[in-house]
């Protein structure tokens, strides 16, 4: 700068320099030697806002802290959407509703594992679809050979014969329909709507009060509810239906709690060893001495009824009462995806 190489050139810092323990200066300084072997300092300016130098420290300190914060919390907003759609997808898909594919954003792993949910969903669709469509084609090509054999059960002379080729011809295509309904799940197929849950359970409770049933419903609580009422309402009119077969009579309770919405169907019934309650919900599965087939269906209306409340997020469970009978519990989400 002042081409001389040799020159000789001082700096100092804040508190480089004491004299009787106070700090000559508090500024940042630089000194240039001239030609003339005169000094020339230059030196910067500095505002102290009338604090000390271990407050301006402090403040200086929690001003970083917080600006660094502020980066962090908006840097880990940006990474963690997409972690956040990831997993709102993962639980819609898990409902039950259609697959739908997630967008690709974000960083590269997030986008890389987005790709894979992608395509998994969308085998897995395939695979349901297929299989109703398998189930679908299995029960139309039995019903042709089924007709056939009521059509050919016409032309039998005996009569106590022939009438019990009907009914198991009856009791067949009765499978075969129950096992095609339960394998369509029509409730996924059905779109969400809000409607009035206790007015949905105060219809079936009065279907079943016109054909004489014992069914009580007392104080229900009003509540509306977004999700499927068709669906929701084959569930109810299963397990009072179950309730009233073999506990005599029913009783519908309905409340919110921790952000749930709990029914509750209670008959007066034997109730069942606590060791089949689980079993119950296996499909086809049932108790020979006390459900069996005189009486009821095919052992699909319990999986069928599960399956529904959990294509909405909830859950549905069986525990047996004091000192008799059995209690369905519907557990449902107050918002379902």
């Amino acid at each position: 700068m002042l081409d001389r190489p040799d020159a000789a050139v001082l700096a100092s810092e804040p508190h480089d320099d004491f004299r009787n323990g106070e700090p000559v200066s508090d500024r940042y300084t630089i000194a240039i030697e001239l030609s003339d072997h005169s000094w020339v300092q230059f030196d910067t300016a500095q505002r102290s806002w009338g604090l000390d130098h271990s407050s301006r420290l402090l403040i200086t300190v929690l001003f970083v802290l917080l600006s660094s914060g502020l980066i962090a919390s908006v840097a880990s907003r940006y990474l963690a959407r997409p972690v956040q759609r990831f997993a709102d997808a993962a639980e819609t898909f898990g409902a039950g509703a259609p697959a739908v594919p997630l967008q690709l954003s974000g960083p590269l792993e997030i986008r890389e594992a987005a790709a894979a949910f992608n395509a998994m969903q969308e085998r897995i669709q395939h695979l349901m679809d297929a299989r109703t469509e398998m189930v679908t084609a299995i029960s139309h090509d039995l019903r042709a050979p089924l007709t056939r054999m009521r059509m050919r059960g016409e032309f039998i002379d005996d009569g106590e014969q022939q009438r019990k080729l009907f009914r198991d011809v009856d009791e067949m295509q009765a499978m075969v329909e129950a096992s095609l309904a339960f394998f369509r799940l029509d409730g996924q197929q059905e779109e969400m709507t809000r409607f009035e849950l206790s007015e949905l359970i105060l219809t079936v409770v009065d279907d079943f009060r016109d054909i004489g049933q014992l069914v009580e419903s007392p104080d229900l609580m009003p509540m509306v509810y977004q999700g499927r009422p068709l669906a929701l309402k084959r569930v109810l009119t299963n397990l009072i239906e179950n309730a009233v077969k073999y506990g005599s009579r029913a009783r519908v309770a309905l409340k919110a709690q921790n952000s749930q919405v709990i029914i509750t169907i209670d008959d007066d019934g034997p109730g069942v060893p606590p060791t089949l309650l689980a079993k119950l919900f296996l499909p086809f599965f049932r108790i020979e001495v006390s459900r069996n087939r005189a009486t009821g269906g095919f052992g699909l209306g319990l999986p069928s009824a599960r399956s529904i409340i959990r294509n909405h997020g909830g859950e549905l469970t069986l525990e047996n009462r004091q000192p008799h009978g059995l209690r369905a519990i519907v557990l449902l989400p107050m918002s379902p995806k």
